[in-house]
């Protein structure tokens, strides 16, 4: 019985996988192209990243994933799209507030933009979390850039 149970909880989990950049500790189901996105994103290939998660987005069952709308602006703004990466770090952050990849990636959209106010903001939102995301935006504050994304 014991054996069956833990054969049954392993194929529920082959579908899911733990959300990159997610603040949730639950088990997410993200699309087929999902890691795909990622490789393109690491790659910095932003245009393509783009369109894969458009095309992502266009589907009504991730339109509320923070994870996604996440990328989706990450690359927005990589790709010098200011404005409409902020709409989208802030759609993001209204379905999860404290997203921490949304909260350190649209504080260094500030600093990209000049809002170094802003930024310091959103990093004291951060600030009780003792969080990569807390210790990579205040460096990018500082003008300390790290190279991992992901």
């Amino acid at each position: 019985m014991k054996t069956l149970l833990t054969f049954l909880l392993l194929i529920s989990l082959t579908n899911t996988v733990f959300a990159a950049g997610s603040d949730s500790d639950d088990t997410v189901v993200k699309p087929k192209n999902y890691s795909k996105v990622k490789k393109l994103i690491k790659k910095e290939n932003y245009s393509e990243a783009i369109k894969k998660l458009e095309e992502i987005l266009s589907t009504k069952k991730f339109q509320n994933d923070p994870d996604i709308i996440n990328l989706y602006a990450f690359s927005l703004r990589k790709n010098n799209n200011f404005e409409k990466s902020e709409k989208q770090y802030k759609i993001a952050l209204d379905i999860d507030p404290k997203h921490k990849g949304a909260l350190e990636y649209l504080g260094e959209l500030y600093v990209n933009t000049g809002r170094i106010e802003q930024a310091n903001q959103i990093l004291a939102k951060l600030a009780g979390c003792k969080c990569k995301e807390y210790s990579r935006l205040e460096g990018y504050i500082s003008g300390k850039k790290y190279k991992k994304l992901f």
